[in-house]
């Protein structure tokens, strides 16, 4: 699967809830995430990553894992490749990975509530200690970008970094320890 995504900064959630429900959006989760990531031994893990894996659970017992490899930046739009792979025990395929030589460098927390309109994916997330943002998943870098004029968002800052980039460069916040 190939990613087409940017993040809108500083929204406001119940405005951001109620024009994609006026718009006819439907809501597909509203959940707390928790999210450890994994990677080879030794690296910063600043950026020198050539890939990731990450584990993520859901406040209903949902597990997944992804495989994201480097993104390449489209203006405020972050292409990269994924693999998602839902499991059933995430300690022990934490365990796993860290026995065959990769560690858990960071563990977030986030709230997450998550839409769907047409061909776009909406998550409204919000982590501990900073304002609420807004991701939009689309097609293509045109498409992304016709999400954000729906919405009348033109006016605020978009990235196409991923959320280590937004966390620390943005807020300066510690990316790797994020608990509510």
């Amino acid at each position: 699967m190939h990613e087409i995504e940017t993040k809108v900064l500083e929204v406001d959630k119940e405005e951001i809830k109620r024009k994609l429900n006026l718009l006819g959006a439907k809501e597909i989760q509203n959940t707390r995430l928790i999210v450890d990531w994994y990677g080879p031994k030794g690296l910063t893990h600043d950026g020198d990553d050539p890939w990731y894996l990450r584990i993520r659970t859901t406040s209903d017992g949902k597990n997944e894992v992804s495989y994201k490899s480097l993104p390449q930046i489209t203006g405020n739009t972050r292409h990269s490749d994924e693999i998602n792979l839902n499991i059933s025990d995430a300690l022990t395929l934490g365990k796993l990975f860290e026995n065959i030589g990769m560690e858990n460098y960071a563990h977030q927390e986030k709230d997450r509530i998550s839409f769907i309109l047409k061909d776009w994916n909406f998550d409204l997330d919000q982590y501990p200690g900073m304002p609420a943002y807004l991701e939009i998943e689309g097609k293509s870098h045109e498409h992304v970008q016709e999400a954000i004029k729906l919405l009348n968002l033109e006016n605020h800052k978009s990235i196409g970094e991923g959320e280590r980039v937004l966390i620390k460069k943005e807020y300066r916040l510690d990316w790797c320890n994020m608990y509510f």
